[in-house]
Formats: structure tokens, C-alpha cells, sequence
């Protein structure tokens, strides 16, 4: 135990006290360090989640504002999508009533394909009729119009017509026993041209063309 020298043994006492000084300011040193870093790092990661939540806050604002463009941008869509509806049935109501409009101020007529029909069925029957007419110019010439198709299906007529006093509208055949109303009438209707059977006799098959109906 004894075999340094009083000497060494009060230089390596002296040492260590000066190691022990060293390492106690070193801990001294080191452990300031740490608590004044760790205040500092603290400062920093509450920066840093006060930050995070700062942009979450404005993220969330800026979804909810987003939101709202698109349901202002969706209600603005529908609000134009049934405005177009609108428009739509606006421009089928005003064609309607062109329609309506070019049917009521135009005339009557016998077209290409009603014209074939009459021929065709007419034809097959040569009779005589009589055909009586309205005084107004449209029906007038909607009745030569129907009286050239049957003069062109080889027919004769007896009497051409213009009662006085009497209005009525459309076309009209009279009940007859003359078999020549039911040729008439069975070509009338192939042609789609509507009429009505008059309450009143006649002899002869006897047609009349009045004036344009209001729907027709």
C-alpha cells in the first residue's frame, strides 16, 4: 500500500482535486447549457406548433371557403340550368303559338299526298255530286281545289252552289241514299281530311266546303 512516495502521492492528490474541479465546472458548465438550450428548443417547438396551428386554422378556413365558392358556383349553375329551362319552354310556347298562328291565318289545301289518295279511291267510282260552297275566298278556293281532284278522278258535278243565308264551317256531306256519299266519304276519310255528316236530305251525294274552322 505504501510503496509510492509521499511525494507522488501528494501530486496525484493534487491532481485529482484539480480533475474534480475541472469536472465539476465542466458538469456546471454542461448542465447550464442544457437547461438554457432546453428553454430555447421549447421557445422554438412552441413557435413551431403555435405556427402548425396558425396554417391549420387558415386551411380550414380556406376548405370552408372553398365550400362556399362551390355551392355559390353550384347554386348559380342550377339557378342558370333552370333559367335555360325557362328559355326552352318560352321558345316551344312561342313556336307553338307560330304555329297555331301560321295554321289559323293560312288556307286550306289539298296536298300531294292528299291528292293521290282521292285520286286512287275516287277513281274506282266515277259518280256525279253536288258541291256547295261557303262565299268567302278561302273557302272557295279550297273548293276548287277538291273540285279539281275529283274532276281529275273522272267525276261529274251536277250543281255548284253558294246558299245564301246559311254559314257554316269544315265539310259537310248530306245523308243521302245515293251510294256516291259513301265513296266520298271513304276517300275523305283515307285522306285524312275531316267532315261531318249534314243533319239535313239530299238527294244526290252532295258535299259543302264551309269556312275554315278555328282548330284546324
Amino acid at each position: 500500500m505504501f510503496n509510492i512516495s509521499s511525494a507522488t502521492a501528494d501530486s496525484i492528490y493534487n491532481y485529482s482535486n484539480i480533475a474534480l474541479i475541472f469536472g465539476t465546472t465542466i458538469a456546471l458548465i454542461a448542465t447550464i447549457a442544457a437547461i438554457y438550450s432546453s428553454s430555447i428548443r421549447e421557445q422554438y417547438s412552441n413557435e413551431r406548433t403555435a405556427t402548425n396551428e396558425r396554417l391549420t386554422i387558415v386551411a380550414k378556413a380556406e376548405a370552408a371557403k372553398a365550400t362556399e365558392n362551390a355551392a355559390i358556383a353550384n347554386k348559380i349553375a342550377s339557378e342558370a340550368n333552370e333559367s335555360a329551362a325557362k328559355s326552352n319552354l318560352r321558345a316551344i310556347e312561342v313556336e307553338k303559338q307560330n304555329i297555331e298562328l301560321r295554321i289559323k291565318f293560312s288556307s286550306r289545301h289539298i296536298d300531294k299526298k292528299q291528292y293521290d289518295i282521292l285520286v286512287s279511291i275516287l277513281s274506282k267510282n266515277p259518280s256525279t255530286f253536288n258541291i256547295e260552297t261557303m262565299g268567302d275566298p278561302e273557302s272557295g278556293m279550297y273548293a276548287a281545289d277538291i273540285l279539281k281532284t275529283f274532276l281529275d278522278s273522272g267525276w261529274n258535278v251536277d250543281k255548284k252552289e253558294f246558299p245564301l243565308g246559311v254559314i257554316w264551317t269544315g265539310i259537310q256531306i248530306f245523308q243521302t241514299n245515293d251510294p256516291a256519299a259513301l265513296y266520298i266519304a271513304d276517300a275523305l276519310k283515307a285522306a285524312k281530311i275531316k267532315f261531318n255528316i249534314g243533319n239535313e236530305f239530299r238527294e244526290k251525294a252532295t258535299i259543302m266546303i264551309g269556312g275554315k274552322p278555328q282548330v284546324y
